[in-house]
């Protein structure tokens, strides 16, 4: 098992908030500047980076500093990562942004709901399940501990 220490608990953290602003941003870009650039930009920004990025990346990172650190390594925790942030992200707050989307038509919901649907919960799970490597894997935390983080 892992050493449970601080570093232990805050690089899941640091690392689910660094991909979902990462994520978001993508979504910022793609959805809301370039495929759908109607609306409030500074809005898109606020809804995209702020509060989806800082705010779900912090509780996702929470919930895996939680209930991973300590009791997985590996695969099991590879799955236990991916599993959260799927859920956490990819369903609940994926879900809570498609239908204010709805409302808004900021990133193209409305037209698109399947793509914008799968979307983010493929990038959700992906993004959980890296964290989950960096994080609980002999290979990334070694890299991690190369790169001084």
């Amino acid at each position: 098992m892992e050493e449970l220490t601080i570093k232990g608990y805050l690089r899941p953290l640091k690392f689910a908030i660094l991909f979902s602003v990462l994520g978001e941003a993508v979504i910022f870009l793609v959805w809301g500047v370039i495929l759908y650039p109607e609306g409030s930009i500074l809005h898109k920004f606020l809804w995209t980076i702020v509060f989806c990025g800082l705010g779900m990346g912090s509780a996702g990172g929470a919930f895996i500093s939680l209930y991973v650190v300590g009791r997985f390594t590996g695969i099991k925790a590879l799955v236990a990562c991916g599993l959260i942030s799927g859920v956490l992200l990819g369903l609940f707050c994926n879900y809570l942004c498609f239908n204010l989307d709805m409302h808004f038509n900021y990133f193209g919901g409305a037209s698109t709901p399947g793509l914008f649907i799968w979307s983010g919960i493929i990038m959700a799970v992906a993004g959980g399940m890296l964290v989950g490597w960096l994080c609980f894997t002999k290979t990334g935390n070694t890299w991690l501990d190369k790169l001084g983080i």
